[in-house]
């Protein structure tokens, strides 16, 4: 989302990136020629890292600071206080604001003090008021946006299905997101053994990293199932991957706006999601896609099989899960909605 951002807005505005961790984004950052500064970071304390944050800001002459999610957010309400600078402060995810006190206040403050508090989903601007404490006034939802690229070339899919081993016939199924817990990856897996039941040459690609990977994989083997699961790791070509799949799972126990969920729209997948958070603002069931209660494999396997059973249905879902990212979900409207917020604070 923060690519999209900063590689989308008008020629009136010059992004910059600050960092505390010198991983993917900033690789992808720099490759999109977006500047990106590395903030001094320890787990002992933010005094070093609001240091470099206000240096930057003061050296860079930065007219809006925006942030993400609870560290850097309440790290730029202080930057914000020492510089003047308007901070626009944005939260994706919900599971941690509220299990503490002093998280609690620190994203009061946030929402009271911030030049404007953003979040990616309704369920998430009620969770913040209903459960932080933040003035419901104080809250705007921009829904994270995605860009609607053309497909990629009959050569470069049948390259990468080769690659992968996977014969043209093959049923492929597959999901997109970090390896823990609240991705639910463990509910595909067991779902997979029945859909295998029915459909015996069906592949799983399961594209992530995260400290689950072992885990998941011993389970897998398990069942019985290893070799008809494809655990990808990080990928940098996700867009082409989605362009093999057939289906596309999210089977989460909690999400925001799920970035993709909304890539798998865009290239038009149908979606099987679990029912949670801001899937629901998202997809509409049996009309852009398909939702399943969470934590259900049962459930999440006769809803693959369904699809599997039904290619009409298939194409339907799939051409009206495109339409409604174009029309609601797109970086384009994304951008332009931060865009109405810089410029208010700017004046």
């Amino acid at each position: 989302m923060l690519v999209h951002l900063a590689t989308g807005l008008s020629p009136d505005y010059r992004s910059e990136a600050a960092l505390i961790r010198d991983r993917w984004l900033g690789v992808t950052l720099r490759k999109q020629g977006v500047p990106v500064t590395m903030l001094r970071y320890t787990s002992h304390g933010f005094a070093v890292t609001l240091r470099d944050l206000v240096t930057l800001i003061r050296n860079r002459r930065v007219a809006v600071l925006h942030t993400h999610e609870f560290f850097m957010n309440t790290l730029g309400l202080m930057a914000s206080w020492l510089t003047g600078v308007p901070l626009v402060a944005t939260v994706h995810g919900r599971n941690y604001y509220s299990d503490r006190a002093r998280r609690r206040i620190a994203y009061r403050l946030v929402g009271r003090f911030a030049g404007q508090l953003v979040t990616v989903s309704e369920a998430n601007r009620r969770f913040l008021t209903e459960r932080v404490g933040i003035p419901p006034r104080r809250v705007q939802v921009i829904p994270n946006g995605v860009p609607l690229d053309d497909r990629a070339s009959p050569t470069t899919l049948s390259a990468l299905r080769e690659s992968l081993g996977l014969n043209q016939h093959y049923p492929v199924i597959g999901t997109v997101g970090s390896l823990y817990p609240v991705k639910g990856h463990k509910y595909l897996i067991d779902a997979a053994c029945s859909v295998l039941g029915r459909f015996p040459q069906a592949v799983f690609l399961i594209v992530g990293q995260g400290g689950l990977r072992e885990e998941l994989e011993a389970h897998a083997a398990r069942l019985g199932i290893a070799a008809h699961l494809r655990f990808l790791g990080h990928r940098e070509d996700v867009r082409d991957l989605l362009s093999i799949y057939d289906i596309f799972v999210l089977p989460s126990l909690s999400e925001g706006m799920p970035l993709a969920l909304l890539e798998a729209m865009a290239a038009g997948l149908p979606a099987v999601a679990a029912q949670v958070g801001g899937v629901i603002e998202v997809l509409e069931d049996r009309k852009t896609g398909l939702l399943v209660p969470p934590g259900d494999s049962r459930a999440l396997a006769d809803t693959i099989i369904t699809l599997l059973e039904n290619p009409p249905l298939v194409k339907k879902l799939g051409e009206a899960a495109r339409q409604m990212a174009a029309t609601r979900f797109s970086s384009t409207r994304m951008v332009r909605s931060y865009e109405g917020i810089y410029e208010e604070l700017i004046r």
